[in-house]
Protein backbone atom coordinates (compact mmCIF):
# COMPACT_ATOMS: atom_id res chain seq x y z
CA UNK A 1 0.00 0.00 0.00
CA UNK A 2 2.83 2.63 0.21
CA UNK A 3 2.78 2.85 -3.14
CA UNK A 4 -0.32 4.69 -3.56
CA UNK A 5 1.08 7.76 -2.02
CA UNK A 6 4.34 7.57 -4.27
CA UNK A 7 2.00 7.51 -6.95
CA UNK A 8 -0.62 10.26 -5.74
CA UNK A 9 2.15 12.66 -5.25
CA UNK A 10 4.16 11.74 -8.84
CA UNK A 11 0.34 12.37 -10.11
CA UNK A 12 0.53 15.79 -8.62
CA UNK A 13 4.05 17.10 -9.18
CA UNK A 14 3.35 15.95 -12.76
CA UNK A 15 -0.15 18.31 -12.74
CA UNK A 16 2.07 21.32 -11.21
CA UNK A 17 4.53 20.98 -13.91
CA UNK A 18 2.67 20.84 -16.75
CA UNK A 19 0.67 24.37 -15.58
CA UNK A 20 3.94 25.95 -14.92
CA UNK A 21 5.74 24.64 -18.20
CA UNK A 22 2.11 26.32 -20.21
CA UNK A 23 2.17 29.31 -18.28
CA UNK A 24 5.69 30.14 -18.66
CA UNK A 25 5.59 29.60 -23.17
CA UNK A 26 5.81 33.03 -24.50
CA UNK A 27 2.28 34.02 -26.73
CA UNK A 28 2.21 35.80 -29.75
CA UNK A 29 -0.94 37.94 -28.35
CA UNK A 30 -0.38 38.01 -25.06
CA UNK A 31 3.24 38.64 -25.14
CA UNK A 32 4.60 39.61 -28.10
CA UNK A 33 2.38 41.86 -30.10
CA UNK A 34 2.04 44.47 -27.09
CA UNK A 35 5.68 44.90 -27.49
CA UNK A 36 5.38 45.77 -30.76
CA UNK A 37 2.34 48.13 -30.80
CA UNK A 38 4.57 49.85 -27.57
CA UNK A 39 7.67 50.33 -29.44
CA UNK A 40 7.52 49.60 -33.15
CA UNK A 41 3.96 50.19 -34.71
CA UNK A 42 4.68 53.81 -35.05
CA UNK A 43 7.75 53.42 -37.10
CA UNK A 44 6.79 49.78 -38.49
CA UNK A 45 3.12 49.42 -38.54
CA UNK A 46 0.00 49.74 -40.51
CA UNK A 47 0.43 53.51 -41.29
CA UNK A 48 4.09 53.73 -41.88
CA UNK A 49 7.06 51.14 -42.72
CA UNK A 50 10.29 52.88 -42.02
CA UNK A 51 13.08 50.86 -44.23
CA UNK A 52 10.43 48.49 -45.66
CA UNK A 53 9.68 46.80 -42.31
CA UNK A 54 6.44 46.08 -41.13
CA UNK A 55 5.92 44.21 -37.89
CA UNK A 56 1.76 44.11 -37.76
CA UNK A 57 1.29 41.83 -40.45
CA UNK A 58 2.89 37.77 -39.89
CA UNK A 59 4.72 37.85 -43.38
CA UNK A 60 6.02 40.74 -43.77
CA UNK A 61 7.44 40.88 -40.16
CA UNK A 62 8.98 37.47 -41.19
CA UNK A 63 10.33 38.13 -44.60
CA UNK A 64 12.12 41.52 -43.50
CA UNK A 65 12.94 45.40 -44.47
CA UNK A 66 15.17 46.83 -47.35
CA UNK A 67 18.89 45.42 -47.56
CA UNK A 68 17.89 42.35 -45.29
CA UNK A 69 15.66 39.44 -44.78
CA UNK A 70 14.68 37.45 -42.90
CA UNK A 71 13.58 39.83 -40.11
CA UNK A 72 12.76 37.17 -37.72
CA UNK A 73 14.98 33.62 -37.52
CA UNK A 74 12.68 31.11 -35.91
CA UNK A 75 14.45 28.71 -33.84
CA UNK A 76 17.83 31.48 -34.25
CA UNK A 77 16.87 34.63 -31.93
CA UNK A 78 20.97 35.34 -32.01
CA UNK A 79 20.85 35.69 -36.27
CA UNK A 80 17.23 37.60 -36.12
CA UNK A 81 18.03 41.15 -36.96
CA UNK A 82 14.91 41.71 -35.34
CA UNK A 83 16.79 40.99 -32.27
CA UNK A 84 20.26 42.84 -33.61
CA UNK A 85 18.74 46.06 -33.84
CA UNK A 86 16.68 46.18 -30.37
CA UNK A 87 20.02 44.81 -28.47
CA UNK A 88 22.19 47.02 -30.20
CA UNK A 89 24.11 49.98 -28.05
CA UNK A 90 24.92 52.13 -31.14
CA UNK A 91 22.04 55.18 -30.74
CA UNK A 92 22.27 55.26 -34.71
CA UNK A 93 21.41 51.64 -35.36
CA UNK A 94 20.05 50.65 -32.12
CA UNK A 95 15.99 50.07 -32.31
CA UNK A 96 13.39 51.99 -31.12
CA UNK A 97 15.63 54.93 -32.35
CA UNK A 98 13.97 57.61 -29.83
CA UNK A 99 12.28 56.97 -26.70
CA UNK A 100 11.66 54.39 -24.40
CA UNK A 101 14.24 51.30 -24.85
CA UNK A 102 12.96 47.95 -24.50
CA UNK A 103 13.27 46.55 -21.14
CA UNK A 104 15.68 43.42 -20.91
CA UNK A 105 12.27 41.83 -19.61
CA UNK A 106 10.65 42.87 -23.29
CA UNK A 107 13.82 41.94 -24.59
CA UNK A 108 14.11 38.26 -23.01
CA UNK A 109 10.35 37.91 -24.31
CA UNK A 110 11.37 38.68 -27.88
CA UNK A 111 14.25 36.41 -27.53
CA UNK A 112 12.11 33.37 -25.93
CA UNK A 113 9.69 33.47 -28.64
CA UNK A 114 11.88 33.62 -31.49
CA UNK A 115 14.03 30.79 -29.38
CA UNK A 116 10.50 28.63 -29.46
CA UNK A 117 9.63 29.23 -33.43
CA UNK A 118 8.50 32.38 -33.46
CA UNK A 119 4.67 31.21 -33.32
CA UNK A 120 2.66 33.79 -35.15
CA UNK A 121 -1.11 32.34 -35.10
CA UNK A 122 -2.84 32.72 -38.71
CA UNK A 123 -5.20 35.93 -39.19
CA UNK A 124 -3.47 37.54 -36.29
CA UNK A 125 -2.51 40.54 -37.33
CA UNK A 126 -2.58 44.19 -35.74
Amino acid sequence: MMWKPVLLGSFVTLCFASVSAAEDTVDFVRDVRPIFERHCYECHGPEKQKSGLRLDVKAAALEGGDGWAPNIIPGDPRKSPLMQFVRDEDADTRMPPEGERLSEKEIATLTAWIAAGAKWPDGVDA
